[in-house]
């Protein structure tokens, strides 16, 4: 559909919004006893008419995936505006972890192992010339490996790099952490990204909350298990990993449509030589053994 016809759909629909709240403000007229409940509904409706408007963009932005300048649309539930690149499809967090991944070559020459691998990281870390490369996922076809994160068939030792974007939220994370430190090598990486709520200090999860409507009140997508809280760098780090963020700050957000503060955690398992240390500085401070908070690192051009 051409951009004209695009505009041309939304300006009728548009129009018929409108139509509807001047529809519920003659309501609210005529039975008084209603008056503010509707007001409430008119406003609302006016919100979903502002969004309407936006749903193409408003703000010029950049895409370091694939390049593109110009606005981007809306996506998601619930819907959020200026955020999905229309050339390549990527999202804040993909064009996060890019920016990232330019910026410190992660996975130049590295066997880089990625779960759930989503198209416009895929590319990222193509575009890097890795040493192998290896997608992995319980349930897609379109994978090298099928493999549940929480019990993995992998060998010890065995990649660089891991991958897991927007994973640890659906899954056994303790289970999952714990074979990903397994299956690195000594100095690997682990690249986790997933929703966090920074204002809660324990993570949000109950396991009686499992149909898919009430994990999607609770946790905010159907088949999410949790809301991550700061102890989220806890849970990383509790098999040994070291840790450090990368975190969107402006004017970065604003340029390249990021997500406030969102972060790549950066998760590194530490040389052979390094884990009698992180023996030694666990059993001094079980609370929270193994983990090493270095200060988080931003975004730099």
């Amino acid at each position: 559909m051409r951009h004209s016809a695009v505009y041309a759909h939304l300006k009728r629909n548009q129009l018929r919004t409108a139509e509807l709240v001047r529809h519920v403000e003659e309501i609210g007229a005529r039975y008084g006893g209603f008056e503010g409940m509707l007001r409430t509904y008119v406003r609302s409706l006016r919100f979903l008419l502002r969004s309407v408007r936006r749903s193409l963009g408003k703000f010029p932005r950049e895409c370091p995936s694939c390049g593109y300048h110009g606005r981007f649309l809306g996506y998601g539930y619930p819907y959020v505006c200026d955020i999905y690149c229309p050339r390549c499809g990527s999202l804040e967090r993909h064009r996060l972890l890019c920016l990232a991944a330019r910026q410190h070559r992660y996975f130049a020459s590295k066997d880089v192992l990625h779960f759930a691998p989503e198209p416009a990281i895929s590319r990222l870390v193509l575009e890097q010339h890795p040493e192998s490369y290896v997608t992995a996922d319980l349930f897609a076809n379109d994978v090298d490996r099928r493999e549940n994160i929480e019990a993995l068939t992998i060998p010890d030792a065995s990649f660089d790099v891991i991958i897991c974007s927007h994973v640890l939220e659906h899954v056994d994370d303790r289970a999952a952490i714990s074979e990903l430190y397994r299956v690195l090598r000594p100095g690997g990486l682990l690249i986790a990204m997933f929703p966090i709520v920074e204002g809660w200090h324990e993570t949000y999860e109950e396991d009686s909350i499992n149909s898919p409507d009430d994990r999607l009140l609770h946790f905010g997508q159907h088949d999410h298990a949790r809301f991550f809280g700061r102890d989220a760098r806890a849970r990383l780090s509790a098999p040994g990993f070291i840790i450090e963020e990368y975190t969107a700050v402006e004017p970065y957000v604003s340029r390249y449509g990021l997500a406030r503060g969102e972060k790549v955690f950066l998760c590194r398992r530490p040389e052979a030589h390094d884990n009698a240390a992180i023996r030694l500085q666990g059993t001094a401070a079980p609370e929270c053994a193994a983990v090493a908070l270095c200060p988080e690192r931003q975004l730099q051009r």
